[in-house]
């Protein structure tokens, strides 16, 4: 089995204003650098990172992530995640784990446990109390699913019912995603 890591990395950022909110400074580097060098430590078998940005894939292949080109940012989440799926599968991947940009305190240790944790899952997500989210790892056919998405909801707007799902308890301090001006105020 090999597994790639895929970095949603393309939003619009229309919530933070004028900036590029995965280039912004969180403690002296770019939101974005937190969530590559978090998954450049991972033993991962390929490395990709989803963007329309110039900056943003200057960046990530910086650290040897292979870019995919998201033409149309504009569709939401759930066509970067097709987009990324797509080449994914093309490299002929058995799984994927989807990482997003702005979780900047997510740590390779917690990654690792969710691989050990997915193990005997099609769908393994993160949860924060109530709330399944990424990361999360997809296997198997479940990659199929994911090339159809459209939207802003992602994976959720999937029908998971035939698949095995299990869940890893993420941790309230990296549960955090950072999306406004404020939430950088650490």
């Amino acid at each position: 089995m090999t597994i790639a890591c895929l970095v949603l990395a393309s939003g619009l950022s229309r919530r933070f204003g004028d900036e590029d909110k995965l280039l912004a400074d969180l403690n002296g580097q770019t939101l974005l650098a937190y969530c590559l060098d978090t998954a450049a430590s991972v033993p991962f078998d390929g490395r990709f990172v989803v963007t329309a940005d110039d900056g943003r894939a200057e960046l990530a292949k910086a650290r040897s992530f292979n870019v995919i080109q998201n033409q149309n940012p504009e569709d939401g989440m759930g066509a970067s995640l097709t987009c990324g799926v797509r080449h994914i599968l093309d490299a002929e991947y058995d799984e994927v784990c989807v990482l997003l940009g702005d979780m900047p305190f997510v740590t390779p240790q917690y990654i690792k446990k969710l691989i050990k944790g997915s193990a005997r899952f099609d769908v393994t997500y993160s949860q924060n109390e109530d709330r399944l989210m990424p990361p999360a790892i997809f296997k198997g056919q479940v990659l199929q699913s994911l090339t159809q998405l459209s939207g802003d909801k992602g994976a959720q707007s999937l029908d998971l019912s035939r698949y095995n799902i299990g869940h890893v308890e993420l941790p309230d301090e990296m549960a955090r995603d950072m999306d406004e001006p404020h939430d950088f105020e650490i």
